[in-house]
């Protein structure tokens, strides 16, 4: 999966980091995109104000709403 700086994305489980929790489902912004040792790492700026890098299976786009 790839994802394009910008790009609205969110956290597919609860991630625990020296700084505190990002819980599942916390929307954020991706900032980078980078490959190291064959694996996909992403720079991602939650709402929270937390910035974290993480794995590309993270992360996942949001499903588009549905219209009531």
């Amino acid at each position: 999966m790839s994802f394009v700086p910008g790009t609205r994305c969110r956290s597919t489980r609860t991630i625990v980091y020296p700084g505190g929790v990002v819980r599942r489902a916390t929307p954020g912004t991706v900032i980078s995109e980078r490959e190291n040792l064959g694996r996909q790492l992403f720079t991602v700026d939650f709402d929270g104000g937390q910035k974290l890098i993480l794995f590309a299976h993270e992360i996942e786009a949001p499903s588009e709403e549905l219209p009531a």
